[in-house]
């Protein structure tokens, strides 16, 4: 049986529970696809989730997810990373690749990004995925717009409203049987984790 956290991953931006400031933001950023875009923060705030509705709303022919905790060599990044962001996309989207869990590149292998994310902007978007922006070396840092996922103070009750609506969502769709306490309980205590929020809906199936 397919999880509801890949079941209900949002498609395209509108459907990301976002701060306003990130959201907006990006929104601006999809008119143009203008330099490349770190998203750092902790695991489980939407990073990929965002990453991935972005690819499949503006590219959704031609969008490449690695796994970069893995493929993290220099070698992986200029013979086939960078080789990927010079190729002219067949659909006429501009190519987005999605490098997350990006804190496993190592020194060299970030560098090894510099020159192609200033030489193929044109062709290829990259989204970098970091949980921690002190992983990000600087000229990296300077050729990305980069949004720090972690909800501010002043961003929690707003964080809280759009998950409590996604959760009723996927309640109504799936007829999940929950009462008013449990929902309040889940939200309360994972509304800086949304993955985890939505798992714990799979108690109550």
């Amino acid at each position: 049986m397919e999880s509801l956290t890949e079941k209900y991953r949002p498609t395209k931006l509108n459907d990301c529970i976002l701060p306003l400031r990130i959201k907006s933001k990006l929104e601006k950023w999809k008119t143009r696809m203008s330099n490349h875009l770190i998203f750092y923060g902790n695991s489980g705030n939407g990073k990929t989730s965002t990453a991935l509705a972005l690819a499949q709303e503006l590219s959704p022919n031609d969008y490449i997810i690695i796994n970069a905790s893995k493929e993290n060599s220099v070698n992986y990044m200029n013979e086939y990373v960078a080789k990927t962001m010079r190729g002219i996309s067949l659909y006429g989207d501009k190519r987005i690749i999605i490098l997350d869990e990006s804190d496993g590149l190592t020194y060299n292998a970030q560098t090894a990004l510099r020159r192609p994310l200033e030489e193929y902007s044109h062709l290829s978007s990259v989204i970098f995925t970091f949980n921690f922006n002190k992983k990000i070396i600087a000229p990296i840092m300077s050729r990305c717009f980069s949004f720090c996922f972690n909800a501010e103070v002043d961003e929690i009750d707003e964080t809280k409203i759009q998950l409590k609506k996604r959760l009723k969502r996927i309640i109504k769709l799936e007829n999940i049987e929950i009462d008013n306490n449990d929902l309040k309980k889940i939200i309360e205590d994972n509304h800086l984790n949304f993955r985890n929020a939505v798992k714990e809906l799979e108690w109550f199936i």
